[in-house]
């Protein structure tokens, strides 16, 4: 039931970015302000991903990242990746001992997917972009990232070991 959701979830995250159209940025416009209209053109989901401050990376050159992502994921070839990834994943779930190792590799391949051609449509939206910022955004991503599946594994876990003792209860009486 939770991938379900969790698929729910992401595909109305993928038609939500489809709606979102952020204004073009003048070069003169600064960055911050052009987060802001973005955020209010429906674009604050998409946002929400990159982090508020990322050690090393200064407040303007995190804006202009934070827009240029926003770009980003409407770029075709960032949604086939994510669909690539999100489709390998999905074969994890009903696969067995030696499959899952064949699939796991698939699909670590398939995060490396998405996170390079991420970085390559954001440099390409604003090319004012430092690649070292932009690697220390991606890395503190998928650090938050890491976070969020783990709290949800924890959660699942919890959710299991309640369930598994009311059925040994049952058994025993």
């Amino acid at each position: 039931m939770k991938p379900l959701l969790f698929l729910l979830f992401a595909a109305s995250l993928a038609f939500a970015a489809d709606a979102a159209k952020p204004t073009a940025t003048t070069p003169t416009e600064p960055a911050t302000k052009a987060a802001k209209r973005a955020a209010a053109a429906g674009g604050a989901q998409r946002q929400a991903v990159v982090p508020d401050e990322v050690d090393g990376v200064s407040k303007e050159e995190l804006a202009k990242i934070k827009v240029a992502a926003l770009k980003a994921y409407q770029d075709e070839s960032v949604k086939a990746a994510r669909e690539r990834m999100v489709e390998t994943r999905s074969r994890l779930e009903f696969a067995t001992g030696a499959e899952k190792k064949d699939i796991v590799a698939d699909a670590r391949r398939a995060v490396d997917e998405v996170r390079s051609t991420l970085m390559t449509a954001i440099s390409t939206n604003d090319p004012s972009i430092k690649m070292m910022s932009l690697e220390k955004v991606m890395d503190a991503m998928d650090t938050q990232r890491t976070k969020v599946m783990d709290n949800s594994k924890k959660k699942k876990a919890a959710e299991k070991a309640p369930a598994a003792e009311d059925a040994a209860k049952k058994k025993t009486t």
